[in-house]
């Protein structure tokens, strides 16, 4: 198997993509950590996939909660190979009358929360040469009105791992960025019937359904990321990006 034996954590591993991909983990061989806020699901997915898998409830957003998930994570496994930064948010609304508590969600999960998981797995990964994936958007390049603050915050995560990755290669650390498109399959965010009527028709007069397209499975970009983690150590993939074909 291409991932035999090796432990991988999953943030947002209770749902959509965490849980596809905690999925094909097992499947080559990992051993996955998955994290979350809620304790419920993550014991969810856990038992659905087995014992393969253990769960980690965290709150990435506040960083003594993700140090201490890091420490039990690392005492419970015994090592740590990879970090995958899936969790996110991304409630639409209009800048101009976004509360404080709205950005400063999407900014503390999507930026802050994925930062916080990367400096507490640094010193696990350097004793296995391992590898950081950080999943960004489409949106980083496609600029759909209603979620500017959601990819203002995938934008400075990609600045955030072209940048570690100069600090970490000499240890042997690989980070990569998975700028990635619509999944139809991914759990969407708790919306009112408002809110997505006026999403539908901002993106609809923008253009922006049309360059997103339908959608790919969340298998599909698993696979992508079990590439990202199986490439031979002579290389690393800086940004690989995967989108709707159609």
């Amino acid at each position: 198997m291409k991932l035999d034996a090796k432990v991988v954590v999953v943030t947002g591993g209770s749902q959509g993509l965490g849980k596809t991909l905690a999925t094909s983990l097992v499947e080559e061989g990992a051993v996955v950590a998955i994290i979350g806020r809620d304790k419920l699901k993550l014991e969810q997915v856990q038992r659905s996939i087995g014992d393969s898998v253990l769960d980690f409830a965290c709150d990435i957003s506040d960083p003594a909660s993700v140090r201490k998930t890091f420490t039990a994570i690392a005492q419970k496994m015994g090592r740590i190979d990879a970090l995958i930064n899936n969790a996110a948010v991304y409630p639409p609304f209009m800048f101009e009358v976004a509360t404080d508590e709205q950005i400063q969600t999407v900014i503390n999960t999507n930026l802050l929360g994925a930062i916080y998981c990367c400096r507490e797995v640094l010193p696990y990964l350097k004793k296995t040469s391992g590898d950081i994936v950080n999943i960004s958007s489409e949106s980083v390049r496609f600029y759909p009105p209603l979620v500017s603050v959601y990819a203002a915050s995938k934008s400075a995560l990609e600045t955030f791992s072209q940048c570690l990755r100069g600090e970490v290669a000499g240890d042997g650390v690989r980070v990569s960025v998975l700028r990635c498109g619509s999944i139809v399959s991914a759990a969407a965010p708790t919306l009112d019937e408002k809110a997505v009527a006026e999403l539908i028709k901002v993106y609809e007069k923008s253009g922006f359904l049309a360059q997103t397209g339908a959608g790919m499975e969340g298998s599909t970009v698993a696979a992508s990321i079990l590439h990202l983690l199986s490439l031979p150590r002579d290389a690393n993939i800086d940004l690989m990006e995967i989108r709707s074909r159609n």
